[in-house]
Parts: C-alpha cells; sequence; structure tokens
C-alpha cells in the first residue's frame, strides 16, 4: 500500500458515457447466439423508437438480443429516456414541486431525521452557495484539513450533496500523518483531498459518518455498505412497495454502484426480504454468482434482516411527498434496523431488469402504473382547482 501522489484522485469518478456497440461484439452476439447482425440490427431499431426507448448499448447491456426472449418480453425493457418518461407520467412535472428538495442530501435527511425515520447523520457541508444552519461550513481547503483533522468524527462517507450514482462518493477510514485513509485501504494526501474536493465540488459536498452493515450483512459482504433499493409507488391508497433489490459492492469498491467493476446485484421478495439469485457483469459478461467472492457465503435463501421495519421506513417516507409518484429509497441495514441513505425521485428501473431480469413495463406492473399515473393526474387537477378558487376568493 503507498501513499498517492497529489495527481491521483480520491473520489470515485465519473463513468464513461456508453460507446456504440463494436463491430466485435455484433460478431460474436451472431457466433453466440446465432442472431444475425441484421436481425439484432432491426431489433435494435424496433426497441429504439418503442415504449422503452432502448438505445443500442442498452440492448447490448440487458441481452436483450437473447432469442430466448419473446418479443414482448422485449418491449417490457426500458433504456434511459424510456425510464424517465415512465417516471414522469408517474411523478408529473407540474405536481411535484420539491424535486431540489429531497435531492438535496443534506435538506431531506434533516426533515426525516426530525420526523423520526433513522437516516443518516451529517457532521459537515462544504458549499459556497448557502449555509446550513450550524453544521460546520468549511470555506477553503485548508479550513477542511482543519476539521478533517480536528472536529471529524472517522469514519466518513463523503459525497455531492445533489447527484446520484456514488459519483464523487469516497469512503475516509482515518487521518494518518498528512494522509487519507480510504475504505479500499488506499493512502492520499489530505491536502490533495481538500483541493479535489473545492475543485469538483465547491458547490455542495457533504460529510456524513459512515454507517456500519447489520453483523450477518457485513459478514457476507464485507466493510462497505450494500444498500436495498426498494421502490414505492403512491396510487389513490397511498404509498407501497413495488420491488426491492440488493446492490451488492465488489470486494475493492468503497459504495455499492452497479455500474462499478465486481459489483454485484440481487432480487428481493418484497414480502419476505429473502434474497434472490446474485449476478455480475452486464450482457456478455454477465454471470450469475452463487456465493461472494471473498466470503464464500450463498446469497440465494438469505434474508434481510430488518425487512418489515425497511418497508415499513421506505413507505412511511414516502408518505411525506405524496405529490411523488414513485419514489427509488437506499436504505442501508444497520444493526439497529433500517437506515434511510438517499431518496432518488427518478429511480433508475435497469437495475430492476438487471436483478430481477425482467423488463419494467411488464404485465403485473403496468395496471399499477396506470393507476398510479391517474391518481397524479387527480392530484394535479385538485391542485389546480384550488388555486384557482382561492384566485377567485382574493378578486372579490
Amino acid at each position: 500500500m503507498t501513499t498517492a501522489t497529489m495527481e491521483d484522485k480520491a473520489l470515485l469518478a465519473v463513468p464513461a458515457r456508453p460507446a456504440p456497440p463494436p463491430a466485435s461484439l455484433i460478431v460474436e452476439v451472431a457466433r453466440t447466439f446465432g442472431v444475425s447482425p441484421f436481425r439484432q440490427l432491426g431489433e435494435m431499431t424496433r426497441l429504439h423508437f418503442g415504449p422503452g426507448r432502448v438505445a443500442g448499448p442498452e440492448y447490448y447491456a440487458a441481452g436483450l438480443y437473447d432469442p430466448a426472449m419473446s418479443p414482448d418480453e422485449k418491449r417490457a425493457y426500458v433504456g434511459l429516456k424510456g425510464n424517465q418518461r415512465l417516471n414522469g407520467r408517474l411523478s408529473p412535472d407540474e405536481l411535484v414541486t420539491l424535486i431540489d428538495f429531497v435531492a438535496n442530501k443534506v435538506m431531506f435527511t434533516a426533515l426525516i431525521r426530525q420526523l423520526g425515520i433513522g437516516t443518516t447523520e451529517t457532521q459537515a457541508v462544504v458549499s459556497n452557495l448557502r449555509q446550513y444552519g450550524t453544521l460546520p461550513n468549511p470555506g477553503t481547503p485548508e479550513e477542511l484539513a482543519r476539521f478533517l483533522r480536528e472536529e471529524a468524527r472517522f469514519p466518513l462517507f463523503g459525497k455531492p450533496t445533489v447527484f446520484s450514482g456514488s459519483y464523487g462518493s469516497v469512503l475516509l477510514e482515518r487521518i494518518e500523518g498528512d494522509s487519507l485513509v480510504l475504505g479500499n485501504g488506499r493512502k492520499v494526501s489530505l491536502e490533495g483531498f481538500c483541493k479535489e474536493i473545492f475543485a469538483d465540488y465547491a458547490g455542495g459536498y457533504v460529510f456524513q459518518t459512515a454507517l456500519r452493515q447489520h453483523p450477518e450483512m457485513e459478514a457476507m459482504t464485507g466493510r462497505a455498505v450494500g444498500s436495498i433499493r426498494i421502490v414505492t409507488v403512491r396510487d389513490g391508497a397511498g404509498p407501497d412497495v413495488l420491488y426491492a433489490l440488493w446492490k451488492i459492492p465488489s470486494p475493492e469498491a468503497m459504495s455499492d454502484n452497479f455500474w462499478q467493476d465486481g459489483s454485484m446485484i440481487a432480487p428481493l421478495d418484497v414480502a419476505t426480504g429473502q434474497v434472490g439469485p446474485a449476478r455480475t457483469g452486464t450482457g456478455l459478461k454477465s454471470r450469475d454468482i452463487a456465493v461472494h467472492p471473498v466470503s464464500g457465503r450463498a446469497f440465494e435463501g438469505f434474508a434481510v434482516p430488518h425487512w418489515q421495519a425497511a418497508r415499513e421506513a421506505a413507505i412511511r417516507a414516502h408518505a411525506l411527498f405524496p405529490e411523488f409518484g414513485v419514489i427509488g429509497w437506499d436504505v442501508a441495514i444497520s444493526p439497529e434496523g433500517p437506515v434511510i441513505i438517499e431518496c432518488n425521485d427518478n429511480p433508475f428501473h435497469t437495475l430492476y431488469q438487471l436483478s430481477h431480469r425482467r423488463g419494467i413495463l411488464n404485465p403485473a406492473f403496468l395496471p399499477v402504473f396506470d393507476r398510479v399515473a391517474e391518481a397524479s393526474r387527480k392530484k394535479l387537477e385538485d391542485r389546480k382547482a384550488r388555486v384557482k378558487a382561492a384566485k377567485a376568493r382574493h378578486k372579490r
């Protein structure tokens, strides 16, 4: 283990945009699955202009070239644009006026903590855009270094205040001399790290007390927290859980996002919290993972501790924001119970499709989406009617 140079980046970088599928991939699919390049192109074109708006790289990542899948099963998948279209239908922009609030990790967690829902603890915020009450707000790299040396309680987890996907995140274990020890064992310069924060995220970066997983989960997957993604939807009857999955970190990772090499993902039974078959990779590189590569413990059949409490926490949290038709919650399972880490107002349903091996626009979910969209439409109409009535009263 060596100390990083000043040029080394400590924060998790944003991944490159998916490139168009290379000719070698098209040929390999043709050889492996017996699907000609012309058929692949035809399927990609139809799915690109279909309801799921699946782009070329997404077609290959989801394995939609597999002839074992029916055309209807393939049309049930969404790409990034189809994902946004679906979530926009469930949570119309005119209705969801609190997007900026729920996206702000400091403001959101402060609210739900005050209302009795378990969440993370903020120790400090770097921001040149706003103040956050009495929370420490280092204004320069030197002030941040002083906070980390003199006030911080390690371990810490750092991340941007408004972005998702673990971009810019880092797990800080401790300070050793002039270095910071990261969660993956690497050392970086304390001075260089503080300069990196201000260079990349001066507008908003939060330092939170790092969570510890429930001992049963840590024994299986290691130190990095593998959060549970619980997606809730709201129809006329109120919020309920639609689906759930487990994001399992790579043994070398400091966070749990599936796009990091070696990360794994597994479906969860929404009623019991039991784990289904795990997998890693996408497309031709995807494979099933029966046991964790380090601990050797089996995934399938493992029951997530405190599952019913985790379900209830997500439902209670969604009830605070009933204008949202769909919300994705990242929930850590601590020794004491569930802790909500983040609220995702535009949940990335590709995670469901990869873990459950099924398109999100499947026959079981479509009626649910119709009910949620109709409830959102009625809420928006009611809001407009109230505003109109209020204006009429003021004119009298």
